[in-house]
């Protein structure tokens, strides 16, 4: 038996890039051999594993193999793949987020963005792959993902919750920026927020909190929002930047864009409570870096938020600014209370060691 993992494309830095070489690895180790098939490579490490055409075909030509495809976008050539395949199928699914939240922000004015068309098409792909009926595994990264096939009539034994593998013992390799430490100790209260500068990352849900917590308290406090900033998206960085002038936050919230793993480590480990009001999560990675930094974090209730946060965390079903105020400022003058929430935190990333999800990940694909 081989298999071949595919995806559109295979990055560094990338949460799906790093599920996808993880798995690679945990196979190979386990003496299956293990290969991938990309249309794109920017990952160090992988070409001893990557697939042509040529090769890909043979192998899912054959029943005994099996073909892992990672979904959470379109990826047009993906679906020809599958509709080759003779191989067993298990389906990656990393969910994807819903195309309306990208509908206000378009390029030039065009009909859809960019990030629009994506996941629209990613939607309607999942539909055709479901139409095709030759999907034997479904490998879910949430109970919250699983419920779009569930809904879709797939029996439940089709279904594994497998989480997806993270970088986050490479944060005991790197050392803290001092420069960029010593800045962010200046008695102000600093609040975290990482991920990409998407519509559904609720940024502008952050920007109003940390409003309504300057005229609440006071202006001893900092957001530091850290993500990749695409310029398709220019209007919403327009938009959040005026969000921010309207309210007068120009020295309070700063919007980092990409950052090196050592300012990210940083700013983990210096500020004091990650706020994540987001609108749509399939897992969300940064809940366990956060955890992992031993941050106390603020969450609203969405997607699969919750589920990733684990219990004894504080969630809020509504995006009230006040209320998500009012709890920053009893976390951060509250020792105890922060210390009790964190380490909750620490205890729930113990159900997400790449050792755990290992096991989890082979049984789901050898049983």
């Amino acid at each position: 038996m081989k298999i071949c993992v595919a995806v559109g494309s295979l990055l560094e830095n990338d949460a799906i890039g790093n599920d996808v070489a993880h798995q690679l690895s945990v196979l190979n180790t386990n003496n299956i051999s293990a290969f991938v098939y990309t249309d794109q490579v920017k990952r160090a490490g992988t070409a001893q594993y990557v697939l042509d055409m040529v090769a890909l075909s043979d192998l899912i030509d054959d029943p005994d193999n099996i073909l892992i495809y990672h979904h959470g976008g379109c990826w047009g050539n993906g679906q020809n793949i599958l509709e080759k395949a003779r191989c067993r199928i298990f389906l990656k699914y990393h969910n994807i987020t819903p195309p309306e939240f990208f509908k206000p922000y378009t390029r030039f004015f065009k009909k859809y963005s960019n990030h629009e068309k994506f996941c629209r098409k990613g939607i309607e792909q999942t539909n055709k792959i479901l139409r095709l009926n030759k999907v034997s595994r479904f490998l879910c990264d949430s109970c919250f993902n699983a419920k779009d096939f569930l809904n879709c009539g797939i029996d439940d034994s089709k279904i594994k919750i497998v989480p997806p593998f993270h970088k986050l013992d490479d944060f005991k390799n790197v050392e803290i920026n001092p420069d960029l430490c010593q800045k962010l100790d200046d008695g102000k209260i600093n609040v975290l927020f990482v991920g990409r500068l998407v519509p559904n990352k609720g940024h502008k849900h952050l920007i109003r909190v940390i409003a309504d917590y300057t005229k609440m308290y006071n202006s001893d406090i900092r957001l530091i929002i850290v993500g990749g900033i695409d310029p398709n998206l220019r209007l919403y960085l327009d938009e959040l930047n005026t969000l921010i002038k309207k309210n007068k936050l120009q020295e309070i919230v700063h919007i980092k864009g990409s950052v090196t793993f050592e300012e990210l480590h940083t700013y983990y480990k210096a500020c004091h409570i990650f706020l994540l009001m987001s609108g749509h999560e399939g897992f969300c990675l940064p809940v366990l870096e956060a955890q992992f930094h031993s941050l106390p974090i603020v969450a609203l209730n969405t997607s699969a938020v919750p589920e990733t946060m684990g219990e004894n965390q504080i969630v809020f079903d509504e995006p009230d600014g006040q209320k998500f105020a009012a709890a920053i400022h009893v976390l951060y003058h509250n020792s105890d209370f922060r210390e009790y929430i964190a380490n909750e935190g620490k205890k729930n990333i113990e159900r997400f060691s790449n050792k755990t999800i290992e096991d989890k990940f082979l049984k789901a694909v050898l049983d």
